[in-house]
Order: C-alpha cells, then structure tokens, then sequence
C-alpha cells in the first residue's frame, strides 16, 4: 500500500474515532443533565431544601444543621393547641385543628423533621387536607432522616402518583414510582385530603394511601432513623395529624 493510502487510512480512522468520541461526550451530558430538575414533581427534584425543625440551629446553614438522633417515641399529634409543635420551631402556625404549611411563596420543597423516628419497626402517618395543591405537587412523609439533606421520601400528588425517592448528601435518587396507581386504587384528581402511611418491617416499608396499599419499597438499608413530612413548592396544605408508633 502506497504511503498516501495509508495517510488517507489515518485520517478517515481519525475522523470516525473524532465522531465516535464526540457523541460519547454527548451522551454523558444527556445523562448528567437529565439526573434532576426544578422541583415539582415529574422527576427527581434538584436543589436543596427548606423547611424547619428539629436540627436546625438558629442562623445556620443548611450543611451546618446538627444531625438527628431520634428517640423511640410514640407520637400522636394532632395540632388541637397552638404550641403542638412536633417539628420545633417552624415558619407555620398552629391553628383550625392544623398545621398550616403554606408554601406557594416558596422556591424549594420544605422538609420538617422531628425529633421523633423510629429505632426499631413502627408506623409513621401523616394526614394533609390540601387546600391549594396544583396536580404535580407532592406531599410526603420522610423517613430515615440524619437531617435535611439525607432521608427518604414517599410522597403522592394529586394526579394519583406516588414516588418513592432518596435524598443523600441534597441529591435525589429515584426508588420507584410516579406511574398511577392501579385501577382501583387510583385517587380522583383533586382530592380534598390524602393519608400517607408508612409501616416499616427491616428494610422494608409498606406505602399506603388512604387506606389502600399502593406499593412494598425494599430499600438498601433499614428505614430506621427520624421522622417528618415533606411538601412541595408552590402548595399550600394542612397537616391534620402526624404519628408515629413504634412497635412494642
């Protein structure tokens, strides 16, 4: 083969290794690009949070939080007096029998832990009355929180959706999710109130709403550690009642 063959080789070989590099590269920011999104519910969030409660320190940051060393505490709180604060000290008022999280202002979910979780198998619960809550926005509860950045989230919006998600180190990771629910367990659009039930068994947990199972979670690790809820920006909705039981 002539010494302007094998050139012409080179350069064609070069070329294709350029295209092949090229849309590798593509790729990965598809990749990258797609692993968050503004908070709202279709997806995975992105960004951090906001919220309250206990672990927060007055003037801290958000990495400056103190960690959560939850107790095994019964708790069942009903927001019947205005210093029921299970969450400590929180932008919202008690009052109506509720907890009023208006968070329509509010550029980023808000995240309220409590002191409370579970060290052993138990049941969290949370009861919102969803005042003002557009079909994509989810409310939740949080499970197995150290603090704001790292816990666990089984929420449901009100197109019948649930999602399971993990937030680790202000990342989120989808478990399973966002598809409808089955038939007979789809929720109308629009509900005027939703209760989220979590019965936690080792690493697993099983989700419920209003009354009916929705899914099993398996989880990586055991959903042990503290307690709270979770809601989405741009919603405003009531907390009824939050319990957590531990098991006996």
């Amino acid at each position: 083969m002539s010494a302007g063959g094998a050139s012409t080789e080179t350069f064609v070989g070069n070329r294709v290794m350029k295209k092949y590099l090229l849309v590798a590269i593509q790729y990965l920011a598809l990749l990258v690009s797609s692993c968050g999104r503004d908070a709202g519910t279709a997806d995975l969030f992105t960004g951090g949070t906001v919220g309250g409660g206990v672990g927060d320190v007055p003037g801290a940051t958000e990495e400056a939080s103190a960690s959560l060393t939850p107790g095994d505490t019964l708790v069942n709180c009903e927001f019947n007096r205005p210093s029921d604060h299970p969450f400590g000290q929180v932008p919202f008022d008690v009052y109506g029998g509720a907890l009023q999280i208006d968070n329509r202002p509010g550029r980023a979910p808000a995240v309220l832990l409590s002191e409370a979780g579970l060290l052993r198998d138990g049941m969290i619960q949370a009861r919102f009355n969803l005042v003002e809550a557009p079909l994509h926005t989810v409310v939740g509860l949080v499970l197995r929180a150290s603090d704001r950045n790292n816990f666990v989230l089984m929420g449901v919006n009100s197109r019948g959706q649930y999602t399971v998600q993990e937030c680790r180190n202000g990342l989120w990771y989808t478990v399973m999710g966002l598809e409808s629910f089955e038939a007979s367990r789809l929720l109308p659009y629009s509900p005027p109130w939703v209760e989220l039930t979590a019965v936690v068994h080792g690493s697993y947990v099983d989700f419920s709403v209003n009354g009916q199972l929705v899914q099993v979670v398996r989880l990586r690790m055991p959903a042990l550690g503290a307690a709270g809820v979770f809601v989405d920006e741009g919603i405003r909705v009531e907390l009824d009642r939050f319990t957590v039981i531990p098991d006996l």
